[in-house]
This record gives C-alpha cells, structure tokens and sequence, in this order.
C-alpha cells in the first residue's frame, strides 16, 4: 500500500470518528433517555410478571384451603374463599371457583345467588359454566331464569356446546309446557349424526315419552 493510501485511508478514519463524535455529542441525550426508557419498561414488564405470578400463587393457596374445607365439610367458610377467588378474576383459580360453588349450590350444601358471581366471556370455562348455572336455575325456578339468551347463543350451529345447550332447553320448554319448541331442540339433537351416542338416545327417548303423554 502506498503513502498516498495510507494518508487516505487515516484521513477517511479521522472523518468518519469525527461525524461518530458529533452524532453522539448531538444526540447522546435521546440515546439516554431511550435507554432509560428501555430499562424502565422492561423492569416494569418484569415487575407486573412477578406481581402477577405472586398473586396467581396465593389464589392457588386459597383455593387448596377451600378444598380441604370441603373435604372437612365446612362448606360455608369454603364458600367464602371459593367467591373471594372468583371476584379477583386472576388466571383460571377464578373460573373453577365458580364451578365448585355450583357444585356446592346443586347438592345443597350452600345456599347463594349465583349472579352474585363472576365469569368472562373469554375464559375457556364459559360454556361450561353458562350451561351448569342454568341447570341450576331450571330446577331451582324456572319462572326466574336471566341468563336464558346466554344459553341460545350456545346453541347456535358455530357452538361446541350447541347439543348439551338445546338438551337443557328442551328441559326448559317442557317445564313452561312449550312442547313445540322443546321437540324442535329434541330434534336438533336427534337428527344431527355429530351430535354424540349417548345425548341422542337420551333426545329420543325424551321425544317418545311426550308423544306418548300428548296422544
């Protein structure tokens, strides 16, 4: 390499250390605070992550307590905890606090009103629940269901439990003596080849018994 390029070479450094020094003197203050603002959000994201993870481990706690005073058949102060974990609505621990309760309420063990409890639309218990909680309103009083357009939409053709939906709304239509309508829900289940063995026979069944009755 000549002196020339050399000298070239030095000079184009020099330049090039120079535009770095003047960016950095120009902008050294944003880069600052980016950075600042960088660190800031990630030790908040960690921060809520482990807030998060601290409250999810006390409601499984909780909800191991209210276990265990079920199994010591102290029901009421399980009760108290079970709603308490549900009200928080942190995690799933929230979604099968509201499932024992139901289990309590339908075996008589406490007595509460179940709109006094909470489930999000988005949880993946929601069916489920929607479905458990308006089994226990038909047989407890059928004149005072609030959640019977909950279990229409469950029924639609897009829903996964659209056959266990129409099953509870034929019990409901047959308590209201709307025969019609609780056939048409039969007949969903019956003449839908997906619809599952044991549901069908059970439609079936239910279907004969109130021709028969209606003869």
């Amino acid at each position: 390499m000549s002196d020339d390029q050399n000298l070239i070479k030095e000079v184009e450094e020099e330049v090039r250390q120079d535009d770095y020094k003047r960016i950095w003197d120009r902008y050294k203050k944003y880069i600052f605070l980016l950075i600042i603002i960088s660190l800031s959000l990630v030790s908040g994201f960690n921060f809520l992550k482990y807030n998060k993870e601290k409250k999810i481990e006390k409601q499984s706690e909780l909800f191991f307590q209210a276990i265990q005073h079920i199994e010591n058949k102290d029901y009421e102060n399980a009760k108290e905890i079970l709603k308490d974990i549900n009200n928080l609505q942190i995690g799933g621990y929230s979604d099968l606090s509201f499932l024992y309760i139901l289990d309590l309420v339908n075996k008589k063990k406490i007595s509460l009103d179940l709109d006094d409890l909470e489930v999000k639309k988005d949880s993946k218990f929601y069916g489920l629940i929607t479905l458990q909680k308006f089994n226990n309103e038909i047989n407890s009083n059928v004149d005072d269901i609030d959640n019977l357009n909950d279990l229409i939409n469950l029924s639609k053709p897009s829903s996964v439990w659209k056959y266990h939906a129409h099953e509870l709304l034929s019990s409901y239509y047959l308590k209201k003596n709307d025969i019609d309508n609780a056939l048409d829900s039969l007949n969903i289940i019956i003449n839908s080849e997906d619809s599952g063995e044991f549901i069908r026979e059970r439609a079936k069944t239910i279907t004969e018994m109130i021709k028969k009755k209606n003869k």
